[in-house]
């Protein structure tokens, strides 16, 4: 992932917006949400190098994948609620953004719990031996 390509139109596209927006509010929300697309399909091609990175460093460790599937699943959680909630209080909706935040909160530690319940028996087995 090019962190300088994203950056640069990031940045290009906050200053044209600001330019624009006196004139044409509509054409500034098409042209940042053109930029936020582009930049989720830049992050979205980086994603493979990290899955298989991430198996690799596992799978050497002798650390079980499903470990890894969950904390991906994990990680997608708290990126879709991060830009859920930080789309809401861009709106100016800071009660629904807190009500984003809880529930992905919530869906994580509902997510966690069969690891903890493994680490439990994994640390009883470990004091029973």
């Amino acid at each position: 992932m090019d962190i300088v390509k994203v950056a640069a139109v990031c940045m290009i596209t906050a200053i044209l917006a600001k330019v624009i927006q006196p004139t044409n509010r509509d054409l500034a929300a098409v042209l940042s949400v053109s930029a936020v697309i582009f930049c989720a399909f830049i992050a979205i091609d980086g994603i493979s190098g990290v899955f298989s990175g991430a198996d690799g460093l596992l799978s050497g460790a002798g650390i079980p994948s499903g470990c890894l599937s969950v904390a991906f699943k994990a990680l997608g959680i708290c990126y879709i609620s991060e830009l859920c909630a930080a789309s809401c209080r861009d709106c100016g909706e800071t009660a629904l953004a807190s009500a984003v935040d809880m529930s992905g909160r919530v869906a994580i530690s509902l997510l966690m719990l069969p690891l903890i319940r493994q680490f439990i028996e994994i640390c009883r087995a470990v004091l029973d031996a």
